[in-house]
């Protein structure tokens, strides 16, 4: 298996979330609060202050990213960082 280190999940933040998020919910955003599965129900955070992959659910008024509930839920290391590494694990013998 070849290792495709220029991948823009590696170094980009913006390539890295999004790539988390089509492994965690490949249907569609899922509220980690509330369970709520209704698309209609669940949109992304708008506007200047909302940080990238925020999503807001009007089923419980609660706020998520594709990080709750995971490991990757407070780490101070980037997402990028978190697929390198998984990548090189998953590459080794």
């Amino acid at each position: 298996m070849s290792t495709d280190l220029q991948n823009p999940i590696f170094h980009n933040e913006d390539a890295a979330r999004e790539a988390l998020e089509a492994v965690r919910s490949p249907e569609g955003a899922v509220c980690p609060h509330c369970g709520n599965v209704e698309q209609d129900k669940i949109a992304k955070a708008q506007g200047k202050a909302a940080r990238p992959g925020l999503y807001n659910c009007a089923a419980c008024n609660g706020q998520f990213t594709a990080t709750v509930g995971t490991v990757f839920e407070g780490s101070k290391i980037p997402i990028s960082k978190w697929w390198l590494a998984m990548h090189l694990l998953g590459l080794s013998k």
